[in-house]
């Protein structure tokens, strides 16, 4: 009688972008199952902003809204820094996302004058609800550091 290997059946995500390429291999390829780096941020949070100097010394606190849309697999637009002008980042398959680069050092601000750096990160896929940001905003007077968390509302 032939012998059928279980693991065989269970279906795995073929696309190397996807956070979860090849886990459950070997099976049957199906990307249905896949999941999208830019897919795990989905959602609206509460960032909980801090202000640093240089030196990582507390100079103040903050908490506002924000929120992530997935684009595609790896792009995501991130509001409620500005008001309503939207930002754009690129996530990979390291739970990682930064800001695309389009002026320079970032990306404009609330202002024409200002740009902003910007990166996040999750600590595992299962992890649904944090998001660690850390961005500076670069201005004509100085740089000022922020550093938080996002909470899932």
């Amino acid at each position: 009688m032939p012998f059928t290997d279980d693991r065989l059946i269970k279906p795995y995500c073929n696309d190397p972008s996807a956070i979860n390429f090849n886990w459950d291999f070997p099976g049957r390829p199906d990307n249905s199952v896949c999941i999208y780096p830019s897919q795990i941020y989905n959602g609206d949070y509460l960032f909980y902003d801090t202000i640093t100097d240089f030196f990582g010394n507390f100079k103040s606190a903050d908490s506002f809204d924000l929120h992530f849309n997935n684009l595609d697999s790896v792009y995501l637009n991130i509001s409620g820094f500005c008001g309503a002008k939207i930002f754009t980042a690129k996530a990979n398959r390291y739970l990682k996302f930064n800001l695309d680069t389009l002026t320079g050092i970032g990306q404009l601000f609330c202002n024409n004058q200002d740009t902003i750096t910007l990166s996040g990160s999750k600590k595992e896929i299962s992890d649904t609800n944090f998001i660690s940001i850390k961005y500076q905003v670069y201005t004509d007077t100085g740089i000022v550091y922020h550093l938080g968390t996002a909470i899932k509302k």
